[in-house]
């Protein structure tokens, strides 16, 4: 049994609706269980809306956009079953438009976020199925709240991982018994009051591996728009080489330090379990990508890591107080509450700054509750270069055209938080 789990990149256009099609058709009659996260970018999107809403701007336009774009999938896509795709489209119009009605405070902002964006997942596994089911497919819809059982936080929930084992394996196992392709949807679960969660960005790879460890698969498979996994984007450095094989170590360091072709959480369920997880190339599923397994030979070629949309925050005390345990302690509770991680930190005498995610809605409340016992800096809408196994003279003629606010070094990890350039 395996489970292949498909990104917004692989189902943003009929085509590839189609081609994910032709790839679980090739594993009949093998079991299977598939995961798919929102078509193309409409998680960026319902965050966009979700965002204006917060500020309390109009999101018709947007929404709209998002409506159409489904539409236009259906049309392409779907004909005996297009009008129940249709009522599919607009049950969650309805449902997000009940939402976004709903008042946001500092208390309800996971809670309303999490609404929003599970419904991007919930659509795309909707008209998925239906597709499938006109290809005559023996297939089975799951809503994956019903099985991802997690605790009261809403974004970057916590697994209830005796919880979720023992739902999978109650429902999934008899499906895949009966040679059904069980689809599913990636990132998102429930707490105990039923409420929807969200297991962090980007996390429909982690539901990938928590179905994997839960039911003893065989694999995971990854599909993605790239060969499998590269030393670096290729669009941006030239040099870029896509790796045959990584350890679960390897791969683990490359996620935590921001690699985004697989969420960081995934190695941990796969590695315990011995479950060996590919990362295949969407559009040539016949080419062997990247395996990552135990006992791969360590990594010493340099690899190149860009996180963009971050924020710096600078953080001291106007009378030179050291930043000692207590006050950091301060800090790290307010990141806490925001679900807010630390892509880099540096800390000197007098000075911690951190560079994270730059999550509007979150961002303002964190730097208010700053404010009120540091002096902030912050800069909005920077970068963060991470280089491993460094070889910093092609990070440093990279960088050289660019704002550089941080850098920090320390042996095979080289981190520098930047400006870029003005887009013209």
């Amino acid at each position: 049994m395996k489970v292949f789990k498909f990104g917004g990149a692989s189902i943003q256009n009929p085509e590839s609706v189609r081609k994910l099609a032709q790839i679980i058709q090739a594993e009949d009659p093998h079991p299977l269980v598939v995961v798919v996260s929102a078509m193309g970018k409409t998680t960026r999107g319902l965050e966009a809306i979700f965002q204006q809403k917060v500020a309390g701007q109009s999101y018709a336009v947007a929404l709209q956009r998002l409506y159409q774009f489904h539409q236009a999938m259906i049309d392409h896509l779907l004909v005996t079953l297009r009008q129940a795709a249709y009522q599919a489209l607009t049950l969650w119009q309805k449902q997000l438009v009940a939402t976004l009605a709903l008042p946001v405070t500092d208390a309800t902002l996971d809670m309303l976020y999490s609404r929003v964006v599970a419904g991007g997942e919930l659509l795309a596994s909707k008209l998925i199925y239906y597709y499938l089911q006109e290809q005559h497919m023996a297939c089975t819809w799951l809503d994956a709240r019903s099985y991802m059982k997690t605790n009261s936080g809403f974004c970057n929930a916590q697994v209830d991982w005796t919880a979720t084992q023992h739902l999978v394996k109650k429902d999934f196992m008899l499906l895949l018994r009966q040679k059904q392709v069980v689809l599913t949807q990636g990132f998102i679960g429930s707490n105990e009051a039923g409420e929807t969660t969200t297991l962090g960005k980007e996390a429909s790879d982690f539901t990938g591996a928590i179905l994997a460890a839960a039911l003893g698969a065989q694999s995971l498979t990854i599909w993605k728009d790239v060969p499998g996994v590269m030393s670096a984007d290729p669009k941006l450095f030239k040099e870029a080489t896509k790796f045959d094989q990584l350890s679960y170590q390897a791969m683990a360091e490359m996620a935590f330090y921001g690699a985004k072709v697989v969420h960081p959480k995934t190695i941990q369920p796969l590695a315990a379990h011995n479950i060996t997880l590919y990362v295949k190339p969407f559009h040539r599923p016949h080419e062997m990508g990247t395996v990552i397994a135990h006992g791969s030979a360590p990594v010493e070629h340099p690899v190149y890591i860009l996180q963009e949309d971050q924020g710096l925050i600078q953080l001291s005390l106007d009378d030179f107080t050291f930043l000692d345990e207590e006050l950091l302690k301060e800090v790290f509770h307010q990141l806490l509450q925001q679900n807010l991680g630390a892509n880099m930190l540096e800390r000197s005498t007098c000075k911690l700054s951190i560079c994270l995610n730059d999550d509007p809605c979150k961002m303002k409340i964190l730097l208010a509750a700053l404010r009120q016992r540091f002096k902030v800096s912050y800069y909005t809408q920077v970068s963060l270069l991470t280089v491993m196994h460094q070889d910093n003279s092609l990070a440093q003629a990279w960088l050289q055209q660019k704002t550089i606010l941080l850098v920090q070094q320390r042996p095979g990890i080289y981190q520098a938080v930047f400006q870029p350039e003005a887009k013209a």
